[in-house]
């Protein structure tokens, strides 16, 4: 129902409704789908929008198929932000628990550990976590990070790659220093 200038409500004629939205709801969740690459979320936002219609439009005539547009445009708008927010947030929460000695426990062989992953860049770090410590299968890693299965695991093998050097750096460094140390005075 919608308020009217002279301030009665009116409800839009479903028939209209009916038409509208068998003539645009494909086109509109094609439109969607690409850029939010989830079906089932494109079909709820294009929904949302014909949801929107039929409540806040002052008559069907002023929804056009640019009105449905421009308001799913501004629904993914509000996905994207939805997403941002919740990636921010993971993102603090893992790099809490990475930095709580509790997380990571008093053993002294996960020093180094600690500490390399404390040295590598967010993106691999969160990844890292994501992966080995919360076990999201590569599909819910890449869903998670919004890119594709192919991305995560070309990510995950660099990111295991750089903790390796960082770690073997920080295991090699006493023993080049004694191996170094011993044939000088040999």
């Amino acid at each position: 129902m919608c308020l009217q200038p002279g301030g009665g409500l009116v409800e839009p004629d479903p028939e209209a409704f009916t038409k509208l939205y068998l003539s645009n709801y494909r086109t509109l969740v094609r439109y969607t789908y690409l850029r939010v690459n989830d079906r089932a979320l494109a079909e709820d936002l294009a929904e949302d929008a014909f949801l929107l219609a039929w409540e806040k439009a002052p008559s069907l005539e002023a929804v056009t198929p640019r009105w449905l547009f421009a308001t799913v445009r501004n629904l993914i708008g509000n996905e994207y932000q939805r997403r941002d927010r919740e990636r921010i947030r993971v993102q603090q929460a893992g790099m809490e628990e990475a930095a709580s000695v509790e997380a990571w426990g008093l053993h002294i062989e996960h020093i180094g550990l600690r500490l390399a992953m404390a040295e590598l860049r967010p993106d691999d770090s969160l990844l890292l976590q994501l992966t080995y410590w919360h076990g999201l299968s590569a599909a819910e890693t890449a869903e998670f990070l919004d890119c594709t299965v192919a991305a995560v695991w070309v990510r995950l093998t660099r990111a295991r790659a750089a903790l390796r050097t960082l770690l073997d750096d920080a295991n090699v460094m006493p023993s080049r220093r004694r191996d170094r140390g011993g044939k000088a005075h040999g």
